[in-house]
């Protein structure tokens, strides 16, 4: 079985993809003039990807508070892990809520305006962006500072 601190790795992938999915989605489906509301296949799939997007934050954000108690455990510096731990809180908080605000929307039928509809997708992208700064921190503790890295034996 892998050591608990490298789920992290493993599952931090998925709200990653489904955030910049669900930006680009929306983004191509608001440009044409579909609605991102009711009960449609573009709906649909947009709800599904922002509520699989915060279930996925939930459970990187978890497997997250695990490495970052093993990697302190292991002598890493808590001044290197902060900003992405931080970064990381913030973002599964965003998008946790996030995915309940448009399963909320895709439940009730909520019927949102073509303008309410650029609003989501900026939302979106501030969110890809978010997420992408976050990753960029994780990649910067592992390739930088070799944290989580086992070495072979």
């Amino acid at each position: 079985m892998l050591p608990i601190e490298q789920f992290h790795p493993l599952v931090v992938h998925f709200p990653i993809v489904f955030v910049l999915v669900l930006a680009a989605f929306d983004l191509v489906a608001v440009w044409r003039g579909q609605p991102l509301s009711g009960r449609g296949a573009i709906a649909n799939v947009s709800a599904g990807l922002a509520f699989s997007a915060g279930l996925a934050a939930a459970a990187a954000y978890v497997f997250g508070d695990l490495a970052f108690d093993v990697a302190l455990a292991k002598g890493t510096p808590l001044a290197v892990l902060e900003t992405h731990e931080e970064l990381g809180s913030i973002v599964a908080a965003l998008l946790v809520a996030w995915g309940l605000v448009r399963a909320f929307i895709w439940i009730r039928s909520v019927s949102l305006s073509r303008r309410l509809g650029w609003g989501i997708v900026a939302i979106e992208i501030a969110a890809a962006a978010l997420i992408i700064t976050t990753a960029y921190f994780g990649g910067q503790l592992v390739y930088d500072f070799g944290v989580g890295v086992s070495l072979p034996s």
